[in-house]
């Protein structure tokens, strides 16, 4: 577990553009900045659809303390087998979590989020 993770919603491409060319004139200028770590998500539905009430539980957890497997996260939180499966795939792929083998942690100590109410699409 190290660092953060922010969590952006209806970022548009310009913007997420523009970072990156900010980042990279600061880097030819011998600026060094902490590296960020970022998810991006077109719209708040699809947020919860990776994110939902019962995924953060399983993350909240997981920073509590670390699982040795799937089936051992499973039985701790008294869910079934398959369910948690599907559901630490789904934050592995967001890089929420890390599995290590078959041991299993949070990716970041906390995840900070923004979202933008403009309207404008993404």
């Amino acid at each position: 577990m190290s660092g953060d993770i922010d969590v952006e919603v209806g970022t548009s491409a310009e913007e997420l553009g523009q970072q990156f060319v900010e980042a990279w004139e600061a880097a030819e200028r011998g600026e060094v900045r902490e590296p960020r770590r970022v998810l991006v998500f077109h719209d708040f539905e699809t947020l919860l659809s990776v994110l939902s009430a019962t995924r953060l539980r399983l993350l909240k957890h997981l920073a509590r303390e670390p699982a040795p497997s799937i089936r051992a996260l499973a039985g701790s939180v008294g869910r079934d087998y398959r369910r948690v499966h599907e559901d630490v795939t789904a934050l592995v792929e967001a890089g929420l979590i890390e599995q290590h083998g078959l041991r299993l942690s949070v990716a970041a100590r906390s995840v900070q989020a923004r979202l933008d109410l403009s309207g404008e699409p993404a």
